[in-house]
């Protein structure tokens, strides 16, 4: 009687190296779907701005751009207060406290109008026009901690004369100086650049990038 001696086609290592396979396949595979389904997704966020005919539309835009309410930009100054003691006697002197402050500005977008984005076309290209309000101050942060306090004084006046009086007096004026702060002419011209470049950018990511995007001031 004869014994059935045949061994199996694959052997286990093979078998396992044909597993492997598969599996790395089906991994690839997944990971097209993936990709094919996050750029489908990003697709559509831009399709939802568009119209039938393939175009920005502008109302869309400034619905989305009245949601993001408040776009803020900051710049940091300083103040300055002297304060002068005049003596026949002993002399004059002058204390300066200066202290840095960041003043905020805020450009208000929930009132943006739906006239507030034009698309015009230069041949192929779409030139998005935002019109939004000028920023406006919004508060002003006093660094107290900063504070840096100056005393010409002279050499008539006693070594004790410290000037403490005028100091604490300078500092308390700090505060309503910081509120009526005028910017010079090119502190207000970075805030302005700063507010269209971060609304620029914002409409860009809104758009996709279908177009060039320019932001002009009421």
């Amino acid at each position: 009687m004869m014994q059935d001696n045949a061994r199996p086609i694959f052997s286990a290592s093979t078998r396992i190296a044909f597993a492997i396979a598969a599996l790395a396949l089906l991994l690839a595979f997944a990971s097209v779907i993936y990709t094919a389904r996050r750029e489908s997704i990003r697709d559509a966020a831009v399709a939802r701005l568009m119209t039938e005919r393939n175009v920005i539309n502008p109302a869309d835009v400034a619905a989305r751009l009245r949601v993001m309410k408040l776009i803020t930009v900051q710049i940091t100054t300083s103040v300055r207060v002297e304060k002068k003691v005049e003596s026949m006697i002993l002399g004059d002197a002058t204390v300066a406290v200066q202290t840095p402050v960041v003043v905020s500005y805020g450009t208000d977008l929930s009132s943006l109008a739906n006239d507030g984005v034009r698309i015009d076309k230069q041949g192929d290209t779409a030139i998005i026009r935002v019109t939004i309000p000028r920023p406006t101050r919004q508060a002003v942060e006093v660094f107290a901690d900063a504070q840096q306090t100056t005393v010409n004084k002279g050499w008539r006046r006693f070594v004790w004369w410290s000037g403490d009086d005028e100091a604490n007096a300078a500092k308390a004026q700090i505060p309503l100086e910081a509120r009526a702060l005028e910017l010079l002419p090119a502190d207000r011209e970075k805030i302005e650049a700063d507010t269209r470049e971060q609304v620029r950018r914002l409409v860009e990511a809104l758009t996709g990038s279908q177009g060039e995007v320019i932001v002009d001031f009421k």
